[in-house]
C-alpha cells in the first residue's frame, strides 16, 4: 500500500495506492470522485500502475488520471467489482480517464 499527494482543480487530495499481491510491484487505485454517477460510474473508477510504465527513471511513480477506466461490474451486472474504499472517495471532479457508458 502506497499514498499519492496530487492537486486537482486547486485542491490536495491523497490517493491510497494498493498491492494485490505482496511479491508484485504493481499498484491499483481504486477511486470515486465528483463525477461517479453523473458523466462516470457510479461505483467509481480504477487505475493499474505497472512498475515499467507507470515510473520515472528515478523510481517516483506516474499517476495518470487519463488512465482510469470503469470496472468490469460497470458492464453487466453479473460481475462483482470491489467499491473504492471511503479514503479514496474524493469531492473534487476527476474529468479524465474513461467515462460512464450505456448498452
Amino acid at each position: 500500500m502506497g499514498e499519492f499527494t496530487v492537486e486537482i482543480g486547486g485542491e490536495s487530495i491523497t490517493v491510497t495506492a494498493y498491492k494485490g499481491d505482496p511479491e508484485e510491484d504493481r499498484l491499483w487505485v481504486p477511486f470515486r470522485d465528483a463525477t461517479s454517477g453523473e458523466e462516470t460510474y457510479g461505483a467509481g473508477r480504477y487505475i493499474d500502475l505497472e512498475p515499467d510504465h507507470h515510473r520515472t527513471d528515478a523510481g517516483a511513480w506516474i499517476l495518470d488520471f487519463n488512465e482510469a477506466y470503469n470496472p468490469t461490474c460497470a458492464y453487466s451486472d453479473r460481475y462483482e467489482c470491489p467499491l473504492p474504499p471511503t479514503e479514496n472517495w474524493f469531492e473534487v471532479r476527476i474529468e479524465a480517464g474513461e467515462k460512464d457508458f450505456e448498452l
